[in-house]
């Protein structure tokens, strides 16, 4: 088993120094874990909203302030354009997103820093900043071409999700209709161009027949980025026991989503029920208020209106798909990735938005987990992911 230096200084001082009592424990946690979300959705924001990271904001889920509250070391901002909108904008509208992230970066060196590598992550926490890193939604966005992907890697992204909510050209998507009964010939080059440059491949999104297909063809452990377990909320984007038990078998890692109709079954049919009307209203309510700047106001306040419909989840949610993870296949193949500003609000109470991650540390305290596998949970799981597929690109590379 790979330790990172981080977790091995860790260890040490904790056998030297006893933590004196819960809270005391809790404080020493936080000033060592490495807390680390792999998928967070505040590009679109910054894009389309003017939404500066620098701010601190009362509404959606990320800024530095609360960044900094909450204890953070790195994120993956997640890069996704609408598949409604036309082909031929897509590598364009991805462009914009990856060049708002990076100059979002570039104005607060003070608190940001982008990074390619595990070891940037770690150097970057502890110098004191939170590490910044891509994560591309939706592999139509390479417009089936292994140039334009290579041309992301460049550009920093170090994970693709293979799908998004339809299938594309060349694998299925867990919410459309099977249309190549899973991944294409074309899409196993896909994977195997990704394994070759290091690239992080995420099984989020994508259909059973295309998660088998992938771990029949990868050769680097894989990530689902922001996924729930199905055993307690039965939808499609959520994994069922056996795939997470294949994802173990490859040393890949779930890291679990936090939006509401993913952690609750009541609230997942309640959320059925309305998602297309609410829908529509906020389509009718953009096309009447193209030139309006209040128009990202108002479609926050039929969310709301919305949300408050579904039945309330909350933090212990969370911590039930963590638990039911762990108990299937370990500690080591767990994460958080909480899909915050990428699911309308519908957050759960007790956790709200990026400032509330000491929350769940204390959470997983309560529940009898050891400092070692919190780590694991809250970050090291990651970087032993990523360091497998850069020593395996390594490794392509030397041949």
């Amino acid at each position: 088993m790979f330790l990172s230096p981080v977790l091995i200084q860790f260890l040490l001082g904790a056998a030297l120094l006893a933590p004196s009592s819960p809270a005391q424990r809790l404080q020493n946690l936080l000033s060592d874990l490495l807390i680390l979300d792999t998928h967070i959705d505040t590009a679109n924001c910054v894009v389309d909203e003017g939404y500066q990271l620098a701010e601190e904001h009362s509404y959606y889920q990320t800024d530095i302030p609360r960044l900094r509250r909450g204890r953070v070391g790195a994120v993956f901002f997640g890069v996704w354009v609408e598949q409604e909108f036309p082909s031929q904008v897509w590598v364009t509208r991805t462009l914009d997103l990856i060049d708002a992230l990076q100059e979002q970066v570039r104005r607060n060196p003070q608190d940001l820093e982008m990074a390619s590598t595990a070891d940037d992550i770690v150097r970057i926490h502890r110098s004191g900043k939170v590490a910044a890193l891509v994560g591309l939604e939706g592999g139509q966005l390479i417009s089936d071409s292994l140039p334009v992907l290579r041309d992301y890697y460049r550009l920093g992204v170090r994970y693709m999700t293979l799908t998004h909510f339809k299938a594309n050209d060349w694998a299925d998507s867990s919410t459309d209709q099977a249309v190549h009964n899973g991944l294409t010939p074309f899409g196993r080059d896909i994977v195997r161009e990704m394994n070759r440059l290091g690239m992080m491949i995420d099984i989020s999104h994508v259909s059973d027949k295309t998660f088998y297909d992938v771990l029949e063809t990868t050769r680097a452990p894989v990530i689902a980025s922001h996924s729930s377990m199905r055993a307690l909320c039965n939808v499609p984007r959520n994994m069922s026991d056996d795939m997470i038990r294949a994802l173990a078998r490859n040393g890949g890692v779930v890291f679990i989503n936090f939006a509401m109709p993913f952690l609750d079954e009541k609230t997942a049919a309640a959320f059925a029920r309305t998602r297309a009307d609410r829908d529509r209203e906020v389509a009718d309510m953009l096309a009447l208020n193209r030139s309006n700047p209040r128009r990202w106001e108002l479609r926050r306040d039929i969310f709301q209106r919305y949300n408050a419909q579904l039945p309330p989840v909350d933090i212990s949610a969370v911590l039930r798909h963590i638990d039911h993870a762990v108990q299937t296949i370990g500690a080591d193949h767990v994460g958080i990735g909480s899909d915050f500003d990428g699911i309308s609000d519908m957050v759960p109470n007790g956790l709200e938005d990026v400032s509330k991650y000491p929350a769940l540390v204390q959470g997983l305290i309560d529940r009898g987990y050891s400092d070692m596998d919190i780590m694991k949970i809250m970050g090291e799981n990651l970087l032993r992911v990523m360091r497998a597929n850069e020593a395996l690109s390594r490794q392509i590379a030397g041949k």
